[in-house]
């Protein structure tokens, strides 16, 4: 080590007495984890147990700086990676810290896990624990003083010890309550001197929570009042307390008060989709105030968005939800039909709702639509009966179900309208294949007797499967794009076609775009 010498006793003295006044501080049991202010945005950065609860995989940057004014003033770093697995039941994350004050520097690593317990639909208890190694450095060399000092010759003056912080976090739609033990096992972090530790890491006791109030007025705002206490062995309690507006998917606004140290602002946005910066500005309230004013925070957050699985997922549990209320009430018909039939077997044998003795028309076919005498119906007098008769109202023929033959006289369509094209792997409509659609909706409003056909192809790259389902999708686009323009659904008929009939023969990209198509029919029918 470098030996440096001041000029003066004054100097030397004051020196000195800022090292032994440090030592003095570390060697009581204060406050150690450093104080951020947006961890109501990224809880995880003091709870293990809200590692992965929200089933995203996120990274968050934070820079928190504390009496800026001051040579050797406080900087704080941190950087966290964690992600939910299986919806969420589990979550594992990296946290990276390191803390400089002038010439301490403690960094520190550590592996966090956390386990979901599912109370109900809308209630969760997470359990957390996350482990690592700290390593605490006292760095003399930035000292202005005379080395032969006796406290300055201590043998030690850097050590890595093991950490380990547990955590829970409950969860239901609008509460969330934290409880952490930073620190959980005490360990001397720097050597001894007079047989007293010089830093040993303090135990600390955090309770955090929150509820979100839906501002009904504004969509998509929500008011979120936040506190969170903190509690250190022979230190006063603290206790922050927040109030945030946050604007889904948009950013946030807070105002922050700590007791007894700071008040500030903090305002959020997301820049992207998935991609967040906040920036938190505190006024100091302690004696120091009129010395150093400028704390600041800076925080970048990026979250791997599973929204298109979740979205999947929801539509599949839509679907099933409606399969089984569907199956559920053809259970009830069938039971309600086993019970007419039980009922009408020896009263109505042909079962079509007039009793033997009343029946003209005995031998009817079941359930046929029949009149008062319980002969079937004929309403257009063309020989067919009702309920044979795809067209009861319009007397038609029997190799045409009844209705009256049809000619089909295909409309022709300008060329630069019968083909709307999409990019590679996708079904959303284009801005020029809206202008065709639009064109085409035109027609369709002028004539209502027209019917479209709608063929649906692609490219050759991929299974004939999911090519097939690919033409699908883009139909389905299109369908409804046409039905929100007041196409009628009884005009549009879909046929997927997939890789089958290419217009050109795939060779190339310029050719598979070309294939990457709907083709469009026109008819009308007399």
């Amino acid at each position: 080590m470098r030996k440096r010498y001041t000029t003066t006793p004054l100097y030397r003295f004051l020196s000195t007495s800022f090292v032994l006044a440090f030592c003095f501080l570390f060697q009581v049991d204060a406050q150690q984890v450093t104080l951020v202010d947006q961890y109501y945005i990224n809880p995880g950065i003091y709870n293990p147990a809200a590692i992965g609860f929200n089933n995203q995989f996120q990274a968050y940057l934070l820079r928190n700086e504390k009496f800026r004014d001051f040579d050797g003033g406080q900087t704080f770093h941190s950087f966290t990676l964690d992600a939910g697995l299986k919806d969420g039941k589990y979550g594992v994350g990296i946290n990276l810290f390191n803390n400089n004050i002038d010439i301490f520097n403690t960094t520190q690593a550590e592996f966090a896990y956390a386990y979901q317990i599912k109370i109900d639909d809308n209630q969760f208890l997470r359990l957390g624990l996350s482990v690592g190694l700290s390593d605490f450095r006292l760095n003399l060399s930035k000292t202005n003083a005379d080395m032969n000092d006796v406290f300055l010759q201590a043998g030690h003056y850097n050590n890595t010890e093991f950490v380990a912080n547990i955590g829970a976090f409950y969860t239901n739609k609008q509460l969330t309550l934290g409880f952490a033990i930073p620190q959980l096992i005490n360990q001397s972090n720097l050597s001894k001197y007079d047989a007293n530790d010089l830093y040993r890491q303090s135990r600390h006791f955090l309770l955090s929570g929150s509820y979100e109030i839906p501002i009904s007025q504004i969509k998509n705002l929500s008011f979120v009042p936040n506190f969170m206490m903190r509690y250190i062995k022979n230190s006063p309690l603290q206790f922050d307390v927040n109030t945030l507006l946050k604007l889904k998917n948009k950013g946030w606004f807070a105002v922050n008060y700590r007791n007894k140290y700071a008040i500030g602002l903090n305002l959020g946005v997301n820049v992207l989709e998935n991609f967040k910066v906040g920036y938190s500005y505190n006024v100091n309230t302690q004696n120091t105030a009129h010395i150093s004013t400028t704390n600041h925070e800076f925080l970048i957050g990026y979250s791997f968005s599973k929204t298109s699985h979740q979205k999947e997922k929801k539509e599949v549990e839509y679907l099933r939800d409606i399969l089984k209320e569907k199956y559920q009430r053809i259970n009830r018909l069938e039971e309600e039909l086993k019970k007419y039939a039980e009922d009408s077997r020896f009263n109505d044998q042909d079962r079509d709702g007039v009793l033997d003795e009343n029946d003209d028309c005995p031998n009817t076919p079941p359930f046929y639509k029949v009149d008062d005498r319980g002969c079937s119906l004929d309403t257009d007098m063309d020989g067919i009966a009702d309920s044979e008769d795809m067209c009861p109202d319009k007397p038609g023929s029997y190799t045409n179900n009844g209705c009256p033959e049809q000619t089909e006289i295909r409309i022709p369509l300008d060329k630069n309208l019968e083909n709307l094209f999409f990019e590679f792997g996708k079904a959303t409509l284009t801005e020029l294949s809206k202008e065709k659609a639009d064109a085409v909706i035109s027609i369709m409003k002028e004539h209502n007797d027209y019917v479209l056909k709608l063929h649906g192809h692609t490219d050759d790259i991929g299974s004939e499967k999911l090519n097939r389902e690919l033409a699908y999708k883009r139909l389905i686009t299109l369908h409804d794009y046409l039905i929100k323009h007041i196409v009628t659904e009884n005009r549009i008929i879909i046929m997927p076609h997939g890789e089958g009939s290419p217009l050109v023969e795939n060779t190339n990209e310029k050719s598979r775009a070309y294939n990457r198509r709907v083709y469009l029919e026109m008819y009308s029918y007399e």
